[in-house]
């Protein structure tokens, strides 16, 4: 995903979470503005309701439907649309505690950065894991509707629902052989999903594994060993990537 060019925040979703403050603050900013004419049209009918409530019963009752009514305008004038951004920056954090238990159990056999600048690019990588298999890159999708199938179709092609992913998966690759390129050793490409349901034991496409977010520990450790990937070629490896990948935020 493309990175902001904000520098307030670091580790797993930090730049996709500055991308979605700036468009929080962008559509309060629009709300205030729509709030400034909103509010004044909007007290005199609740005025007019509240009066006739309080002739009919006292003027507790009269207040108190003046005040929920314009509770209700400033609930419906303030209420956030959300945005994919937001929704990434949850997902990728809750990655990363996923990931956690591996470091800290891992004793030195796994290492796991997150939220990393792609060099001469704006696209980021989500997680990088280092470990006895060798380097993956795991790409976090917060997809949201358990109903909605993940499938391979007969031509090896990835859909969410009704959705093709073909183009999602194809920029995984992409950003897994740039991570590739960085470590010198190819980078196993990885979609960790959350919410939606994945067949287990994960699907496949184009060369990239996908699985249930909640399965990924799992499937790092089932992977095989590759030989020389000693504790001190994975030290040396996250020291090349922390040099060469810096955090995207």
């Amino acid at each position: 995903m493309p990175t902001p060019p904000s520098r307030r925040r670091s580790g797993a979703g930090a730049s996709a979470q500055v991308m979605a403050d700036a468009i929080r603050a962008e559509e309060r900013r629009k709300q205030h503005r729509t709030a400034s004419w909103v509010l004044p049209v909007s007290s005199v009918p609740s005025a007019i309701a509240a009066y006739l409530t309080a002739d009919v019963a006292d003027w507790r009752a009269g207040s108190a439907v003046f005040v929920i009514a314009m509770a209700a305008v400033l609930r419906r004038l303030y209420r956030s649309k959300g945005s994919s951004w937001a929704t990434g920056a949850a997902g990728e954090r809750r990655t990363r505690r996923t990931l956690a238990p591996l470091v800290w159990f891992g004793i030195g056999r796994w290492v796991v950065l997150h939220d990393r600048q792609i060099p001469r690019s704006r696209a980021n990588l989500d997680h990088l894991v280092i470990g006895r298999s060798g380097p993956s890159y795991i790409d976090t999708k917060s997809w949201r509707s358990k109903s909605s199938k993940v499938r391979i179709d007969a031509r090896g092609s990835l859909w969410y629902g009704r959705y093709p992913q073909q183009r999602a998966v194809a920029t995984v690759v992409w950003e897994a052989q740039r991570a590739a390129e960085v470590l010198g050793h190819p980078v196993r490409p990885i979609i960790a999903v959350h919410h939606a349901a994945i067949p287990r034991g994960g699907l496949v496409s184009d060369g990239v594994t996908i699985v249930q977010a909640t399965e990924l520990r799992r499937h790092l450790r089932s992977l095989p060993t590759e030989p020389g990937w000693n504790r001190r070629r994975i030290r040396a490896a996250a020291r090349l990537a922390n040099v060469r990948l810096r955090p995207a935020a």
